[in-house]
């Protein structure tokens, strides 16, 4: 399995920063480096009157760790994946799969 971690990723964490006005300003700081495989699971669009939205499916593996939560993003190269679930947390498990969406 290590051998198909072949994508080195930048693990981004969100950081809010208050703007003055009473709102927040969103950026995203690294917090990190891991190697990451890349399987897409599928696409779906959704078509409305002015535009036409396109969702990509991943699911990506890497060891386990305990600083990727829900919420985070994954940077390889040009792309970016949204993390939406993370899976395989326990003791015996030496790798996590991350349920993810790729942004546009």
């Amino acid at each position: 399995m290590l051998a198909n971690l072949n994508y080195r990723a930048a693990l981004l964490s969100r950081v809010l920063t208050p703007d003055g006005g009473g709102g927040f300003t969103e950026s995203w700081q690294t917090v990190g480096q891991a190697w990451v495989k890349i399987t897409p699971l599928g696409a779906d669009e959704k078509f409305g009157p002015d535009a036409c939205e396109t969702r990509i499916r991943h699911r990506l593996v890497t060891r386990a760790r305990d600083d990727i939560v829900d919420g985070m993003r994954l940077a390889v190269g040009e792309r970016t994946f949204a993390i939406h679930a993370v899976l395989g947390r326990d003791a015996t498990d030496a790798y996590l799969t991350l349920m993810c969406e790729e942004l546009p």
